[in-house]
């Protein structure tokens, strides 16, 4: 059963007792003042939505189930279990049940990405931010992090892949804007314009996944290749193509830059009426 993958190799990853980890204590119901966020929780968000109707069922019919914390001198760190207890906050609960568990902090960073992984509660950069963090606060490889979370190494490192994005295309995958499956094959494209521009065409167009598929493989074709080697470029061509490069950047839209004998020609495409009118607007024009 998948489910039950994600929590094996434990104890060939880490130096830990997995009778330990796997035994909890029996439920106790603990002061909810003092107990205090997980710090290495790979969950950035809770959406208000959910959390208030989460609220509300609290209310009724109590907590449920139990949270899951560790002892930290007087206080109590969430492992598992921070929505809820921020639920049971609003809804004016004092105390609240909890498993009380004994982890290190590799441990509690590992446990609440499992329990998020299983529960499908991370979006994919928030996953791929808490894969990073595995790997470099806990010294795990890809392959460790994949046998950890129960799923392949190639998964994991086409997660990670991710947030070689720009920001503007990782903030809308974040928030939903696209989704995983339309973000592959942006990293297809190796300049940064590219993406862009053809993310900018998913959202105002509303292309389906085949559809980027489709038009990423037209835009990552090679070209075919000249019988003749290309000379190396001038100075002027270096200093013009940077200069492309961070309009580009700066105005969101694909932008070249060629030098004729006399001055030159500089290209802005976009892809919408409204596109335009963001680009003016960059520039600071007004029509």
């Amino acid at each position: 059963m998948k489910g039950r993958a994600l929590g094996r190799g434990l104890g060939a990853i880490l130096p830990v007792d997995e009778q330990l980890v796997a035994r909890s204590h029996s439920v106790q119901e603990i002061p909810i003042h003092l107990i205090e966020p997980n710090p290495f929780q790979p969950r950035l968000e809770f959406p208000a939505e959910e959390l208030a109707e989460l609220t509300e069922s609290i209310r009724q019919h109590g907590l449920i189930q139990p949270i899951t914390v560790r002892q930290v001198g007087e206080k109590y760190q969430i492992i598992a279990g921070e929505r809820r207890w921020r639920a049971a906050q609003a809804a004016g609960l004092t105390q609240i049940p909890a498993y009380v568990r004994t982890a290190d902090n590799t441990q509690l960073l590992a446990f609440a990405l499992v329990e998020n992984v299983h529960r499908q509660n991370l979006n994919p950069i928030e996953l791929a931010l808490a894969y990073k963090r595995l790997m470099e606060e806990c010294g795990l490889d890809q392959e460790a992090v994949a046998q950890y979370v129960g799923k392949s190494r190639p998964t994991i490192a086409n997660t990670l892949r991710l947030l070689k994005l720009p920001p503007e295309i990782q903030k809308a995958l974040k928030e939903g804007v696209i989704t995983e499956g339309h973000a592959r094959p942006l990293l297809s494209l190796e300049q940064p314009e590219q993406q862009l521009a053809l993310f900018r065409e998913i959202v105002e167009k509303g292309l389906t996944v085949r559809e980027v598929e489709k038009r990423a493989a037209l835009l990552a074709e090679p070209s075919s290749p000249s019988p003749l080697s290309k000379p190396s470029p001038t100075p002027l061509q270096i200093h013009l193509q940077h200069i492309a490069q961070q309009l580009t950047y700066h105005l969101h839209a694909p932008v070249e830059i060629q030098s004729r004998k006399k001055g030159g020609e500089l290209r802005i495409r976009f892809t919408s009426p409204e596109d335009l009118e963001r680009i003016l607007e960059k520039l600071g024009l007004q029509l």
